[in-house]
């Protein structure tokens, strides 16, 4: 319980107003329990499917809610990693953009195409004949269990910060083993309530990406933090939302 209290205190606006222990079993607990924490916040973005509004304007309220409900985290990673890495520094100078409060003009423009384009891809897929409610639910699930997977095997790039604390105390091979039985239900749901094909495919993605964005992150800044694995929840919702639209186009 209290691993699941920490996820929610970090990781959503839900509001925990207590002091919980943070030691190596509820730091590698919180880990474990994350994926969840982004099956909730789809399932109760599901709500918004009942209302007849307009494939556009329910998928702006789906991207809309799942930055709300999280409290903006890893939109703000995103918008921090952008200014970084497109401001060409050499590395030194980019860990210096990242922990700089301010937003430049690469953050801006970055968050605003991935907005637009989150909304339109969504709305694209909304508006399919074989959309199915399973999508809304598990893609913020997907995304936290790339995350957790980006932590466990990739090492930290600065010896300082939340993300660093939290390597320190978390036991990887544990959350490691967590987060592939969970990704395994969340493939078999998938599967169950749609077809194996996307199910495989969502596998395929989901592995390439890790492979992909690790290999960026290693080269770029030489590991990850914080922002940059919030960075990697926004941009893989956007790979899976577009691979969705590609296989039921």
């Amino acid at each position: 319980m209290t691993s699941l209290l920490l996820a929610l205190q970090f990781f959503t606006i839900v509001p925990v107003h207590k002091n919980l222990p943070m030691e190596k079993r509820q730091i590698t607990g919180m880990y474990s329990f994350f994926p969840w924490i982004g099956a909730s916040i789809g399932a109760i973005t599901c709500a918004l499917l009942y209302f007849e509004w307009s494939p556009l304007m329910t998928g702006f309220g789906i991207v809309l809610l799942g930055i709300l409900f999280s409290g903006g985290l890893h939109m703000d990673g995103f918008i921090d990693t952008s200014d970084a890495f497109f401001s060409y520094r050499d590395r030194v100078k980019r860990f210096e953009i990242l922990d700089d409060p301010r937003v430049g003009a690469f953050g801006v423009m970055a968050v605003v195409l991935l907005i637009v384009g989150k909304v339109i891809i969504v709305a694209e897929v909304l508006a399919t004949d074989t959309f199915h409610w399973v999508f809304v639910l598990l893609i913020p699930f997907f995304s936290r269990a790339t995350l957790v997977m980006l932590f466990g095997l990739t090492r930290s790039a600065k010896e300082s910060g939340l993300a660093y604390f939290f390597k320190q105390k978390m036991h990887a091979n544990i959350v490691l083993l967590a987060t592939a039985c969970n990704l395994f239900v969340g493939l078999f749901v998938l599967g169950w309530l749609t077809n194996g094909m996307i199910a495989l495919t969502f596998a395929v993605v989901f592995v390439l990406f890790i492979c992909v964005f690790r290999n960026w992150v290693m080269k770029n800044f030489g590991g990850v933090s914080g922002d940059l694995l919030g960075a990697s929840v926004e941009v893989s919702e956007v790979a899976l939302w577009l691979t969705l639209l590609l296989l039921l186009s």
